[in-house]
């Protein structure tokens, strides 16, 4: 059977076949990385902004769900009746607390703590199950409950430590890797399964994700190359997971591991895991079976039945995280950034962090369909060595594989949030950090990019700062 893919792909893929290194042609549509989508001009205040391509009407509805991403929860019983339900465990008490101004959290200093923007999921064995005790994402926060109900405690804390690695690039220019580690403490029912795996997920930015979503599946599909048929050292995969209202194995493109099949299941899943709301994705609280003062709090406060954000609320939210838009590049047509952009073909960067996609013309959302967009990741799961490896399976996806990140507006977040932070864990400081920690299918990669001279790395880095 032929399967059919967009002209897109196939013009991506004979550009591929004739020479994988040679950048193409450079088009205007790279300026409006989001297609009309994109935000009308640059904004460095908020990642938070709407469509530029939404209607008046439309834009109230932003604003209404922005509320709800923005707003904290509260315990119940409350009188702010659409806000109530946090916890009975949780790590944050709104979206907000983990993605600043719609970008990335802020991440703990060294030592003990109860972060929010940084998530530790919990599995062991093959099938990666849940610890028995503490369930597949540590809590770090507990709601207080009734002097007349057993007492709830948070589930522990997270020591982090840092190791300073030094190296330098072949020119003799030195620089320094900072590598986390993380222990388990204060935790309140006892220890860890002894084969319990711990893996940092780091808040990332949340811009763009409608356009993610509407990406036609078969495009993605036409990029998987797990077995390396073509010999370019890259054998991308795409992680299959299920999608929990029609039971069906997807493609998963959301997450770090690709966890989740669409955004609408992505941002449920947070509710549950991230604030305890349950909703009509995931009815049940997180309480383990050993955990009693949870399961007791959790009825009291609502049945299975009520889903603690309903199905109306739940889709606001999900039309204002889908419509977040993407902003515009910034110098992209000068000197220095179409040099780093020649550099970033070079070194094969795009065979992971694809350039472009076309979205389907019949994306439920209008404004987000059939847009040229410039996202540079294929969504698919990459080895991406031993140094990043958490072990920590998910699905298909093994304890070395990551799905690519998207790298749209990476040179904005220093400037809008006053900070910077990059990979799973957020441990590269700089977004050169970051490409030195590349190994697996992407050393060949760093290799080329530890040879380059000064003023090649600072063209590099130029362009990924201004897509």
């Amino acid at each position: 059977m032929i399967k059919k893919y967009s002209l897109l792909v196939l013009i991506t893929w004979l550009c591929a076949c004739t020479d994988a290194s040679k950048a193409p042609e450079f088009s205007d549509s790279e300026l409006r990385p989001g297609g009309e989508a994109t935000l009308k001009r640059v904004n460095t205040r908020t990642f938070i902004h709407p469509s530029g391509n939404l209607s008046i009407d439309h834009e109230l509805e932003f604003w209404d769900g922005l509320s709800f991403f923005r707003d904290p929860w509260v315990a119940s019983p409350a009188i702010t009746a659409d806000r109530d339900g946090l916890g009975p465990l949780y790590n944050a008490r709104s979206c907000k607390a983990c993605h600043s101004r719609g970008g990335r959290g802020r991440l703990v200093t060294e030592g003990v703590s109860s972060p929010m923007a940084l998530l530790f999921r919990l599995g062991h064995g093959e099938q990666q199950r849940p610890d028995p005790i503490y369930g597949a994402q540590l809590q770090t926060f507990a709601v207080l409950t009734p002097t007349n109900s057993p007492k709830l405690q948070a589930e522990g804390q997270v020591e982090l430590q840092y190791e300073f690695i030094e190296g330098q690039f072949a020119d003799g220019t030195r620089y320094q890797l900072r590598k986390p580690s993380y222990r388990i403490v204060n935790l309140s029912q006892g220890e860890l399964h002894q084969e319990t795996q711990i893996s940092p997920r780091y808040a990332p930015a949340i811009y763009g994700m409608g356009l993610l979503d509407a990406i036609d599946t078969q495009d993605l599909l036409s990029l998987e190359d797990e077995f390396d048929s073509n010999n370019d050292g890259i054998s991308g995969r795409y992680n299959r997971v299920p999608d929990v209202l029609t039971g069906e194995m997807s493609v998963g493109r959301f997450g770090f591991k690709g966890l989740h099949p669409t955004l609408n299941q992505q941002i449920a899943g947070a509710f549950v895991n991230d604030i305890g709301i349950t909703n009509p994705y995931f009815r049940k609280e997180t309480c383990q079976s050993t955990q009693l003062a949870c399961l007791a709090e959790a009825k009291r406060v609502k049945g299975e039945e009520q889903p603690e954000i309903p199905t109306k609320l739940l889709q606001t939210t999900e039309f204002m995280s889908a419509q977040l838009a993407v902003q515009p590049t910034r110098n992209l047509k000068s000197a220095e950034a179409q040099s780093g952009r020649e550099i970033f073909y070079q070194l094969g960067c795009h065979l992971c962090h694809q350039p472009r996609f076309k979205t389907r013309v019949d994306y439920s959302l209008p404004e987000l369909a059939g847009q040229v967009i410039w996202p540079y990741t294929d969504l698919a799961l990459h080895d991406m060595g031993e140094e990043l490896a958490d072990g920590k399976r998910e699905h298909l996806a093994n304890g070395r594989e990551w799905r690519t990140a998207p790298l749209w507006g990476i040179g904005l977040q220093h400037r809008i949030q006053g900070y910077q932070a990059y990979l799973h864990d957020g441990r590269a400081r700089t977004i050169n950090e970051a490409i030195l920690w590349h190994g697996g299918e992407a050393k060949t990669s760093q290799e080329k990019y530890l040879a380059l001279s000064a003023s090649e790395r600072q063209a590099l880095l130029f362009f990924l700062t201004q897509i």
